[in-house]
């Protein structure tokens, strides 16, 4: 609106200085009033704003007319503004129908001109022939722009659609999740306070457990998010891979405990070092061990192996759980994606996809080898000094 007014007033100014003031008000009240109207109005604002956009396409053809006419060759640029601000507001076909009204409009002007329905209002009049071809240039003009508005909206409504999937996709799988762990934990917490014979150690320990798992949660969908905000830059540096393997596997020894999974590992021999981001790597293996306990069986065993093949170093992370089907194994390292029947397990679909674009960062990648009844091996593959 503002623009369209701005448009009006400096081709007032510069082209046709001498417009009546009654021209200035029709133009101005064309569209004004039914803007005004919808910004007032209360009611479903669809009707109005197409009537706004109509009042609009009038305006801005009265304003071509005043400035020149057919000789006007700038004017018919503030109709594409018409025909994006359709597009958005409304639904997808209005810029099209925007961009009809507006060739519409801009023909009749020129036809009303050519028969002398309108005086013309400039020392200089275009031939039949040049009239005719100016018309039907800004006509496919129209039509252009039209489609231009159209792909880009499509598009950009795609990308906000998609981000708002994804943002009540995190806010659902996280609230739900959540809820779980949370209620454990106020209920030992509870007991722990009301009994005073209770095993308060052992009730601490499940609630320390607990809370691990929650805030595993919390982190998964933290790092997703700052992936999807930047990409990951690692910060190198030697990275001693059984040392930090090792503390991993300690961190989570209480998760292991409470399920009375057994974690075994084998450490490569040598003490490989490798260059890496020591707080990216360990979030990594992280999410693969947190992964691998709770998909484990009670009672179970876990073996993490380091090995050194060429200039690769490999981590994987085996687990006796009931495997993964070829068929489901597709899209696993996808954000938010969960296997099918694994709704009873507490996760947001979030850490393999983050382990994913860690390796990815480092010049590496994550496979799986699984298959039902034999549970699941993932191998962390990356280079020993990555090409930077």
């Amino acid at each position: 609106m503002m623009t369209i007014l701005a448009g009006f007033w400096i081709t007032k100014l510069f082209v046709f200085s001498a417009l009546p003031a009654e021209w200035d008000l029709v133009i101005i009240l064309l569209v004004l009033i039914p803007t005004l109207a919808v910004v007032v109005s209360r009611a479903e604002a669809v009707l109005l704003l197409a009537v706004s956009i109509a009042a609009e396409i009038v305006a801005v053809t009265a304003g071509i007319y005043v400035g020149g006419g057919i000789d006007n060759t700038s004017g018919p640029l503030l109709y594409a503004l018409i025909i994006v601000l359709a597009g958005l507001v409304l639904a997808e076909p209005a810029n099209y129908l925007a961009a009809a009204g507006s060739a519409v409009a801009y023909s009749a002007m020129a036809w009303a001109e050519r028969v002398d329905w309108l005086p013309h209002l400039v020392p200089y009049g275009k031939p039949a022939d040049d009239a005719l071809a100016t018309v039907i240039i800004v006509d496919l003009y129209l039509v252009l722009v039209a489609w231009v508005a159209s792909f880009a909206i499509r598009q950009m409504r795609a990308v906000y659609q998609r981000a708002e999937e994804m943002r009540g996709e995190a806010v659902s799988a996280l609230s739900h999740d959540l809820k779980n762990p949370l209620t454990i934990i106020r209920s030992y917490a509870e007991i722990a306070e009301e009994d005073p014979d209770v095993d308060r150690v052992d009730h601490l320990r499940r609630i320390r457990y607990t809370a691990q798992q929650a805030l595993d949660m919390v982190h998964s969908v933290l790092d997703a998010a700052a992936i999807d905000g930047r990409p990951l830059a690692p910060a190198y540096e030697p990275v001693c891979l059984n040392e930090l393997t090792q503390k991993v596997i300690e961190f989570y020894q209480l998760l292991a405990a409470g399920k009375r999974i057994h974690l075994a590992a084998k450490l490569a021999p040598g003490e490989p070092i490798i260059e890496a981001d020591p707080q990216l790597l360990g979030r990594a293996l992280g999410n693969l061990l947190s992964n691998a306990i709770k998909y484990s069986g009670r009672a179970g065993t876990i073996r993490v192996t380091t090995a050194v093949r060429a200039a690769l170093v490999c981590v994987s992370v085996s687990d006796d759980g009931p495997g993964i089907a070829r068929a489901d194994q597709e899209g696993l390292f996808q954000k938010y994606h969960r296997i099918p029947n694994a709704e009873r397990v507490e996760g947001t679909g979030l850490g393999l996809y983050i382990v994913n674009q860690i390796a990815a960062a480092h010049a590496g990648k994550v496979t799986v080898d699984s298959a039902p009844g034999h549970g699941s091996t993932f191998t962390l593959e990356l280079p020993i000094a990555p090409a930077r």
